[in-house]
């Protein structure tokens, strides 16, 4: 009796397999759906970074390394003649930064530089450019997890005039952390 219920289960799990589609067809090829090449093969493929303004062309979406470089350059590099404070700067950076820790935090961005009140009227005053280049330092950082990047950034900010003549620079250390949302976006700085 065991074997005839063993028999008729079989019987029965193998019609309903062929019915399913699930059978094979005789050139050795599974006849799927997604086997013809139409609509579905498009969700078994990573969608392009969306696309970023063309201040960050050479930014990499899916290197944290490269989103962390361009944040911090756009961060901290200002246009005190026309910028109002250094929110403006944290405006333009916005598209490299997780949408959630840039909406909670923006308001403090004014405060992340070591730049005084007196500094950046005397900027305004030279119709000074501030430029800020950044690189990962070889300082240690928290262990890379494979949704969260951790790493010291060294931020030089020079300010020149709207000739060139250098007027002033500055070298400080930015702590900065990237998450992976499909991309890489910034999720936490800290300057020291």
């Amino acid at each position: 009796m065991t074997r005839t219920r063993n028999t008729a289960a079989a019987a029965l799990l193998a019609g309903a397999l062929l019915l399913a589609g699930c059978g094979s067809g005789g050139d050795g090829h599974d006849d799927h759906p997604l086997d013809e090449g139409g609509p579905a093969d498009s969700s078994l493929t990573t969608p392009p970074p969306p696309p970023l303004p063309g201040a960050f062309a050479g930014v990499d979406q899916n290197d944290p390394e490269s989103v962390m470089v361009g944040a911090a350059q756009a961060l901290f590099s200002y246009a005190p003649a026309e910028d109002a404070n250094q929110l403006a700067a944290a405006q333009r950076a916005a598209p490299l930064f997780d949408e959630r820790y840039y909406s909670e935090n923006s308001g403090s961005f004014i405060a992340l530089a070591p730049i005084t009140g007196k500094q950046w009227q005397s900027w305004a005053d030279e119709g000074a450019i501030v430029t800020a280049s950044a690189s990962v330092t070889s300082d240690e950082h928290p262990a890379d997890q494979p949704a969260k990047v951790s790493r010291v950034l060294a931020v030089t900010q020079t300010a020149t005039t709207p000739e060139g003549k250098p007027l002033s620079s500055t070298t400080f250390a930015a702590y900065m952390s990237a998450t992976k949302l499909g991309v890489w976006r910034v999720s936490a700085v800290a300057v020291r």
